[in-house]
């Protein structure tokens, strides 16, 4: 039996020496969608008057008002990715605050959470139509919250599934 593994063995080989070598050439084109959000003006999400005992992760949702228009689509599904920094709370899905113990949830039309920086959001993109996206400040647990403003950030990227 040893001796029959040794003789199969040594055929692979010999059938492997024996092959040609070709050049295999690959090629392509990266695109992106061409689309305009927000008619290239900033988004801005204003929670108005925000009671710090009230923040509970749901009062306060807001939506997120925007616009998308997109011209010479290869494909009309795409896909949101939020880029920015995560709170240093929440388990890496707040995004965010210049205020130590506040950070901001975002979420879909499902509620589902879009993460900083690897959630993201798909969709069929059609008729100018964005889709639904909502903030919610949320507190930090036993955080104790200032009085006055505050302010989060995020990039919006759009992208081919």
């Amino acid at each position: 039996m040893p001796f029959a593994a040794l003789l199969c063995l040594s055929a692979a080989n010999s059938l492997a020496a024996d092959g040609g070598l070709t050049t295999l050439t690959i090629s392509g084109n990266i695109v992106e969608p061409d689309c305009v959000i927000n008619d290239n003006q900033q988004i801005v999400v204003n929670f108005g008057e925000v009671l710090t005992t009230r923040i509970d992760g749901a009062n306060y949702e807001t939506p997120i008002n925007y616009t998308l228009s997109c011209a010479n689509l290869i494909r009309n599904t795409l896909k949101i990715n939020l880029k920015g920094t995560a709170a240093s709370f929440g388990d890496g899905k707040l995004f965010m605050t210049d205020v130590s113990g506040l950070g901001i949830r975002v979420q879909n039309a499902a509620r589902t959470v879009i993460t900083p920086n690897t959630g993201t959001v798909s969709f069929t993109y059609a008729n100018n139509s964005p889709p639904a996206l909502y903030a919610v400040p949320v507190a930090q647990a036993n955080a104790t919250l200032p009085d006055g403003a505050f302010n989060g950030s995020a990039t919006m990227v759009f992208s081919y599934q």
